[in-house]
Parts: structure tokens; C-alpha cells; sequence
């Protein structure tokens, strides 16, 4: 895999900032720091991206169970996705911004029959 670009690299960036995105150190069972992870609280879950020098990414959708002490603690992942940091990135995006809504639109609320009484 290539690594990012400088220019993509910043985009990358600018993206996570604007979405809500905390840095972790993400570092290997021996100490070493392997790379940057992070995450961001979202609808009852936490939300990780684990980036790569190479540009490789992984993100994770987790159960959230965890303190802002700790918040590489988490519960059960509930689905992940691996590959170009751009990507992973635009998959945790799209996944919680999509035009799903549970509640009825103002449309929906102005073609119902209300009850009176």
C-alpha cells in the first residue's frame, strides 16, 4: 500500500478533526508506537480508526463501555473494516451519517390523521 500523500495526509486530518476524532498512541505489546488510533463517541458506540505510516487503516464500531480515563476500553466490536485510511474513514462516516431517521419527518406529521378528543 502507498503511503498518504502530505496533501491527503492534512485532508485526512481536517476530516477527522471535523468529525469529532480523539488521538490515542497506538502502540505494539512491547512498547513501540506502532501508529496513531483514534476514536470518537457516536450513538452509543466508540468509534475507532487505527492508522498506519502506510496509509492501511482499520475501523472498528464497539459496544461503549468504557471511561474518558480509559477509552481504548471498550465493549464487543460490532463491525470493522480494513484497508486504505481513506476509505475506513469514509465507511465510519457514511455508516453514522446515512438518511436513515427514527423519528417521522414533518411531511410524514402533516399527512396524518390526528386523533381528537
Amino acid at each position: 500500500m502507498n503511503p498518504l500523500s502530505p496533501r491527503a495526509a492534512r485532508e485526512l486530518g481536517r476530516r477527522l478533526h471535523a468529525e469529532g476524532f480523539r488521538p490515542l498512541p497506538d502502540v505494539a505489546d512491547g512498547g513501540a508506537l506502532v501508529g496513531t488510533r483514534l476514536w470518537r463517541v457516536r450513538s452509543g458506540y466508540v468509534e475507532y480508526l487505527a492508522l498506519r505510516a502506510s496509509g492501511f487503516a482499520q475501523a472498528a464500531r464497539v459496544e461503549a463501555s468504557f471511561d474518558y480515563q480509559r477509552p481504548a476500553q471498550h465493549g464487543p466490536v460490532v463491525e470493522h473494516r480494513r484497508g486504505h485510511a481513506i476509505n475506513a474513514l469514509n465507511w465510519l462516516i457514511t455508516a453514522t451519517s446515512s438518511d436513515f431517521a427514527p423519528y417521522a419527518s414533518a411531511d410524514d406529521l402533516g399527512n396524518r390523521a390526528w386523533p381528537t378528543g
